[in-house]
Parts: structure tokens; sequence; C-alpha cells
């Protein structure tokens, strides 16, 4: 059931120097507040000093404050880089291969950080005809059914469905055009496909996470356990705005875990961490 839009509330959002949302932001978001679901990406970049507070476990944190500035440093860095780079490549022990084709065309590139504190990744859409390979999703997927569905490869406490075969998604040109894994789950994939219009068949997103504070796993995603870190997302979806949205009606995050990760042949994580000097020597 969606929720009216209460003008009060909307209007105090609206015209307020700085806003923190201390509510799931998985369960919702700025765009519901506001009536917009665009303002839910806007809110992720923190364009308009909206921010998303994970406060979930905060009696509990061991808020490491150099590491949460390391992530954001490391994130803005990479961004600079990747704005003017060639490729970027990932691959898995698991068969993980998938090349996007940076310098053919990318449609829209963001630094989020603003699920704070500890969230932080360059969400890279990439253009149509770019994207080619294949990512073996050992991880968690997020909701489906324009993410207030339930996850197609669930990880959150009371139903744990990692230890099934890992799904295989293959790219060409940016569509996907096979996959593979556990029943149940490609199941649960091929209805998705044929209950959604137009069908979320595009890869919409390949999000490098850059944040390797693990307070993000321990508290913050719990809904579908996702956007882990460590981890590499390859989102599908059905975005016919490209360069203007990240997400679409529909998008669906599939983490690979451990990825080895190159920017123009040049490794930037080996599967457990990343190498900050590579990345601070290709930063303006």
């Amino acid at each position: 059931m969606k929720l009216p839009v209460m003008e009060p509330l909307r209007q105090a959002i609206l015209h307020a120097d700085i806003v923190f949302m201390a509510t799931d932001q998985m369960r919702t978001d700025f765009g519901m507040f506001l009536g917009n679901s665009d303002e839910c990406d806007t809110a992720l970049l923190g364009h308009s000093r909206r921010f998303t507070f994970e406060s979930g476990g905060m009696d509990r944190w061991e808020l490491n404050k150099e590491e949460v500035l390391r992530n954001r440093t490391r994130t803005l860095k990479l961004y600079e880089w990747l704005k003017t780079a060639k490729e970027i490549r990932i691959t898995t022990e698991l068969g993980t291969d998938l090349t996007c084709d940076l310098a053919k065309s990318v449609d829209a590139m963001y630094p989020v950080m603003a699920i704070i504190p500890f969230y932080a990744e360059v969400a890279v859409i990439p253009s149509l005809e770019t994207v080619n390979g294949v990512i073996v999703a050992d991880g968690a997927s997020e909701f489906a059914y324009g993410q207030r569905g339930f996850p197609i490869r669930p990880a959150f406490r009371g139903h744990q469905e990692l230890w099934m075969e890992p799904m295989k998604l293959e790219f060409k040109d940016s569509y996907l055009v096979n996959y593979t894994g556990d029943p149940v789950q490609v199941a649960r994939l091929k209805k998705l496909m044929e209950d959604v219009s137009p069908a979320p068949d595009l890869c919409d997103e390949i999000g490098l996470v850059t944040t390797t504070s693990i307070e993000n796993d321990m508290y913050g995603w719990l809904v579908d356990g996702s956007h882990q870190t460590r981890c590499v997302h390859v989102a599908i979806g059905n975005n016919r705005r490209r360069g203007e949205i990240i997400h679409s009606d529909e998008h669906v995050d599939f983490d690979i875990h451990r990825p080895t990760v190159y920017v123009d042949g040049e490794m930037i994580f080996d599967g457990e961490n990343f190498l900050d000097d590579v990345i601070d020597a290709h930063a303006k």
C-alpha cells in the first residue's frame, strides 16, 4: 500500500537546510516522503543536503573515523579516475568476467556517499552496447519488484539462500541474454521478467563498493543482505532515462563477492583490499 504524501512533512524537507532520514532506507526513502521517485537518487548523492542515517546498531559501533574518511576519499578519487578511464573489468575465481567499455560511452557516473556514516560506492550507469561478459553472483540480490518485493537471492535474518548455487548472468551489448542458477531463484527471476514491463533486461548499473567498514555489513542493508564490503554489484533493470537517474522502476543489484577489479588494466581491488596507491596515482 502506498502511503499518501504528508504535505507538512514534505514542505519541511524541501525548505530545511539539511535533513537526516533515520528510517530504514530500503523500506522507505525521500522519494516516498516527497512524492517523487527521483528524489531517492538525489538524496543518495547528497546534492540536496539530504542524508540517510543508517543508525542500526549504533550502540555497538566501533566508529573508526579515519577509515570512514578514507572510504570517502577513495570514492572521490576513483570517481575522478573513472571519468577519463577507458575500461572496467571484473573477474572472480568462480567465473565472473565482465567488461564495461567506458571509452565508447557512459551514460552517467556518481559518487554515492549520502548513506552515512559507513556506506560508499561509485555507481556507473553504462551505456547500451558497452557491457559484455558474465557475472557469477554468489552474494545477495536487492529487493525485486520496485525494491519492495521478495529478493531473488535473499540473505536476510530468517531467510538465507547464499548456500544455493550462485546465479550466473550473461550480458551482451548491455542486455541480459541468459541466466542460470538454483531452480528456485531462476524461477523468481523468470517471473520478474514476465511480470514487469518494460522487462528489466538491461545492465542498469555497475556499483563499485568502496567502503571497507565492517559495520556496513553488520548493521546496514539487513533487509536483503546486499551492498556488502568486498563486493561489486551489477544491477539489472529497465532504466530508459539513463543519464538522469540511477534507479528505474525496476532495479535489482546482484552482489559479487571478493572480485578482482581492474581499471584500464590496472588492478585496484584484489578481492580483499583496495590498492589505494594505484587509485591515488591516477586521481587528479
